[in-house]
Parts: C-alpha cells; structure tokens; sequence
C-alpha cells in the first residue's frame, strides 16, 4: 500500500481548515437566519396574543377574528409549501437527513423563503409546532448554497449542509453541543472527521451571531435542582421506561394524524385550514394550550399547577402536537414534544409522591428529565437529548438522572419494534415522491 505524500497530507490539512472556514461562514449566517426567524415568529405571537384579547371583548362575534385568521395563515402557508417548495412540508429534518444519505437531491433554495413565511404564518396562527424544524431545514439550504459558492465537492457539499442543519438547531434552542451531537448522532450515525469539523465551525460562528444579536440567555429559567439518586435512582429507570410506552404512543398519533388528515380528498390548502380554525377557536378559548411550547414548558417548570391542571394540558397537547403537524405545514415536532414530556414528568412524580411521600426529587426535575426522555423515545438520538436538556435548562446535575432515563427510554420502543420519528417520516416522503430540486 502506497505511503502518502507529504504534499497529499498538506492539501489534506488544507481543505480541513478551507472547511472550517466555509463551516463558519455557514454558521454566522444560520445564526442571522435563525435569530430572524427567531424575533419574527416571536413578533407574531404577540400579534395573536392580541387578537385573542381583542376577541374577548366582543363574545358573540369575537372569536371568528382568531378563527379566520389561523384558518387563512395556515391555508397560506400549506398553498406556499405546495406551489414553491414541496420539499418544506412538515418539520424539514428528515428531508435533510434525506439528502445527507444520498437518498434524495439537493434543497431547493425557495426552501428559504418557503419555510421562513410559512413557518411564520404556522407558528403565529398558534399551531403545536416549533421553530427548530425551519431553522434546521433553511440552516441546511444555507450551507447547500455556500457549498456551492466555495466550489466544493460532493462529499464537502454533505458536509457544509449537514453543519447548516446543526447550526440551526443550534440556534432555535442556544444549545451548540446538542446541535454538533444532532448531527452525528442523527444526520449521519457515525463519526466522520470532515463532518464533525465543519459542523462544530458552524455551530460555534451560529452561537455567536445569535447571541450579539439576542443576547446570552438560557430558554428556561429554572432555579438551582438537587436530585438525590437514592432512593430515587431506580425510580428514574422507571420513569424512562414510561416515557419509552409515551413515545411509542405519541409516534403512532403522529403517523395516524396523518393519515386521518391525507385521507379526506379536500385540497391540502382547505386540509390546512380546517386545522387551523381549530387551532384558533382553541387560541380563542383556552389560549395557554396554543403556540410552539416554550410557554407552557416555563410554565411548568414554574410549578403552581394542580395535578387536574396538568392532565388537562398533557392531554390537550398530546393531540394538538399531531394535529398541528398532520396537514404538512412548516413546523418542527422537537418543541410540541418537549411540552408532553415535560408535563408527564410532573405527573409521574406527583404519582409517586403519593406513593413514597419521603421522595425528595423536586418536581422540576422530573418535568426536565421528562423532556429529555420523550425526545429520546420519539427521536431515539439520547445524546442529543440529553445536551438538549442541560443547555437549555443549564442544569448540570440532570446529567445521571438523564442518563438513566433516557437508557430506559430509548431501549423500550426499540424492543417494541418502533421506529424513530424521522425515519418513518422520511420514508413516508420518499413514498410519495417528492419532485427533486434542481441540484
């Protein structure tokens, strides 16, 4: 076997660091977009907020204002989605996972703009669904578009697009290990020095952009959370197994919201919209239970709410989630999901309270150690979910709980034979053969 040269190592270390700089590049402007993206949809929620309000003070007509017009932002987002970028349908990950195996072409670049207005008109209209499936999805395209610009190759074309989708989910949550563990761990399943390097390029120039424009701040607030492991060590294996049965069910409502969705023979125009109204009459008289999450999670964690309170919003959610996801507008699942998550974990420690009254883990802790271990039961990426969490909470001491929750967690819907969300969407996709954009 022939020894490289020295000048083959040289141009090797060459386009490792030609990389690295194409990586951050990529990052700051996944960071511009994603902050964008961040304060517009923020923006229209307030809106909504105030149509709500406004509504209340004329109950007998009021409430068509958030009715019409959830139903006409999502009949405009789903009309975007179908006449420019069909490949912006739902949450956009698992198009891109798509496209980094090699299974499907590249982004078109109207995903961008696609999947920013849509994403806005979804999320403002106050649909169950996150802001990290867009970012994720035009974080992507960026680094596709870049790849391009810097004349790379196929395999450093893979590369920068995967490191764009890292950067994005980076950005949605300011949490850079998870979005670099996102990538390895889900986009493409293994290590690979090329990826790894431009991914934690963009990851970092995202970070930056994102907080010299917003600022350095956790998504939640939390106070400081001891966790004694004994004796609740093994109760927290226990609780991962639950929220394993969680997943597996909440999987299955996805899928079958879907299909309850795709089977009516209406427009995906009028599909969406139908959704919509329902997502604004429920805006209109129970505003807590709309909108992509982070609200009710803070809330939750906040504590105050009674047990009955928090069944109500569990079951709410749980259906609202799948609901809002069905009809292919864009929208991310992480967000919806982390808000079951977290109210399942209150009331499975509230459960066992009442069992074992002496338990000393704080509520708190299950609602983050919920979070962490239903993204694992529905995404099964534990790392990720795991960094996720403490990123987002800054709660280090999570770390031994979530690490046996999230074992438990993902170990019992593999044993069950369900497959993780992604891939049973992006095989549906495939399915239905999404045209491919022009490379």
């Amino acid at each position: 076997m022939a020894t490289p040269s020295a000048a083959d190592a040289e141009e090797d270390r060459s386009g490792l660091l030609r990389l690295a700089v194409a990586g951050l590049a990529v990052g700051a402007l996944a960071g511009l977009v994603g902050t964008a993206f961040h304060i517009v949809v923020d923006h229209a929620n307030a809106l909504r907020d105030a149509v709500v309000a406004w509504s209340w003070t004329a109950p007998w007509i009021g409430w068509l204002a958030p009715v019409g017009l959830a139903a006409a932002a999502a009949f405009a987002a789903r009309w975007l989605v179908r006449r420019f970028a069909p490949e912006a349908s739902g949450s956009g990950v698992q198009r891109v996972e798509a496209v980094v195996r090699g299974d499907a072409r590249a982004l078109n670049v109207a995903v961008l703009p696609v999947k920013f207005v849509g994403g806005t008109l979804a999320l403002g209209a106050g649909l169950a669904l996150g802001r990290e499936g867009p970012t994720v999805q035009m974080s992507a395209t960026l680094g596709h578009l870049a790849a391009r610009s810097f004349r790379f190759g196929a395999a450093d074309t893979r590369a920068l697009l995967a490191a764009g989708a890292g950067a994005g989910l980076a950005a949605a949550f300011n949490a850079p290990l998870a979005g670099a563990v996102f990538v390895l761990e889900e986009l493409v399943r293994r290590f690979e020095l090329r990826i790894a390097v431009a991914t934690l390029a963009a990851c970092s120039a995202a970070l930056a952009v994102m907080r010299a424009l917003i600022g350095n701040r956790l998504v939640f607030s939390v106070p400081a959370i001891e966790v004694d492991l004994f004796p609740s060590y093994a109760m927290f294996l226990v609780f991962g197994a639950v929220m394993g049965l969680l997943g597996v069910a909440y999987n299955r409502t996805i899928v079958a919201a879907i299909d309850l969705v795709e089977r009516n023979r209406a427009a995906p125009e009028l599909r969406a919209a139908a959704v919509g109204a329902i997502v604004g009459l429920v805006a209109y008289l129970a505003p807590v239970l709309v909108g992509g999450g982070e609200r009710q999670i803070q809330g939750v964690l906040d504590g105050g709410h009674s047990t009955a309170a928090l069944a109500v919003l569990f079951l709410a959610r749980f259906v609202l989630g799948p609901l809002s996801y069905a009809p292919g507008l864009p929208g991310g699942l992480f967000a919806p999901l982390l808000v079951v998550g977290a109210l399942a974990g209150v009331l499975f420690g509230r459960s066992a309270e009442a069992v074992y009254p002496f338990l000393t883990t704080p509520m708190i802790g299950f609602a983050a150690v919920g979070m962490g271990a239903l993204f694992v039961a529905v995404v099964r990426a534990p790392v990720t979910g795991i960094a996720l969490v403490v990123e987002m909470t800054g709660a280090t001491t999570l770390f031994v709980p979530l690490l046996t929750a999230c074992a438990a967690a993902a170990a019992v819907p593999t044993a069950l034979g369900d497959r993780p969300i992604y891939d049973t969407l992006r095989d549906r996709d495939a399915g239905r053969r999404v045209p491919p954009a022009p490379g």
